[in-house]
């Protein structure tokens, strides 16, 4: 056992791509299995889910991203002026002084250099090699009719196959669920943000609502966050544009709390956001990026290895009773 966990921890970077193509294979096997059932074979069902991957990375990449981040740099140089008309209004000037001075600077990290989103990203995943390793791997555990299932057997013992299967196909289907929930509200909330910030007139309207479907997937803090941020910018405009944007985020976290969340959320997983936040704070902690990637899907298959356990010993305790 020590071997092993010293091999592990020695190839924690494989590890992590292993658990990466793992998440994105189940996230797009669901969409391979609707193709199926159109009458398209698996192989080109697969294909044409990849390929539109991509295509959707490659308009991101030449469209919305070059957009986005001239706003962020924006952001980011006019941040010091924003944060002290904020903070003049009761924090002591120290600190004031001590972000203005710095954030230029932070500014200057960000965005040195002239590497590429696809280089960004992979420097996020931990390197070319290893964005490519989960395209790969990802797409071959996909072509292969439940191919995580298959690998999941090939690896554990024989006496803990069905166990550490229902585990799998429990925690896929909620992950799944979860996945697209969170995607079409991240979605709803970013449209809606961008169309109220652009009828407002507000500058950086395209990232500010990027932030805002983002940190909808974090949740409490992330609106609140992304709310914030939206209030400081409209505020450093003038003081009425930041009141009607704090107006407008009130209205669309009404009609996220009463309408969207009720009716998008309803039929995904049921775990407590205290929870959720928790996990992605950890993961953030444990791997950065890629750790909060994993976050939400660690969560779940934790809960259902918890239920199975208690599970168990129900069973066991109800054995020795009869």
């Amino acid at each position: 056992m020590l071997g092993l966990v010293l091999i592990l921890y020695l190839a924690s970077r494989a590890v992590m791509v292993l658990l990466l193509a793992i998440f994105l294979s189940s996230a797009l096997d669901t969409l391979v299995i609707r193709l199926e059932s159109w009458r398209i074979p698996r192989l080109l069902g697969t294909i044409i889910v990849f390929l539109g991957l991509l295509a959707v990375m490659a308009v991101l990449i030449y469209t919305v991203v070059p957009i986005a981040v001239l706003e962020l740099r924006g952001i980011f140089n006019n941040l010091g002026g924003i944060t002290g008309q904020i903070l003049n209004l009761g924090i002591s000037p120290q600190v004031t002084d001590f972000l203005n001075n710095n954030l230029e600077s932070i500014s200057n990290m960000l965005f040195a250099g002239s590497a590429s989103f696809i280089e960004i990203l992979g420097r996020l995943l931990g390197g070319i090699t290893s964005l490519v390793a989960v395209l790969v791997t990802s797409f071959y555990l996909t072509l292969s009719r439940d191919g995580v299932g298959r690998f999941l057997r090939a690896i554990f013992p024989e006496d803990l196959e069905d166990q550490v299967l229902g585990i799998y196909y429990r925690s896929k289907k909620k992950i799944g669920r979860w996945f697209q929930a969170q995607l079409i509200l991240s979605l709803i909330i970013g449209f809606l943000v961008f169309s109220g910030l652009w009828i407002l007139d507000v500058k950086y309207a395209v990232i500010l609502a990027i932030f805002a479907a983002v940190f909808e997937l974090v949740p409490i803090v992330g609106p609140v966050f992304a709310g914030g941020m939206a209030v400081m910018v409209g505020l450093s405009q003038s003081f009425g544009t930041g009141m009607y944007v704090l107006i407008l985020f009130l209205i669309i976290q009404q009609l996220e709390n009463h309408i969207l969340v009720p009716l998008v959320m309803k039929k995904a997983i049921d775990v407590h956001p205290v929870v959720i936040l928790i996990a992605i704070l950890a993961g953030l902690e444990i791997a950065g990026f890629i750790g909060m990637i994993l976050a939400v899907p660690a969560a779940v298959v934790a809960g259902e290895i918890v239920d199975d356990w208690i599970a168990k010993k129900a069973t066991s305790r109800k054995q020795l009773e009869i």
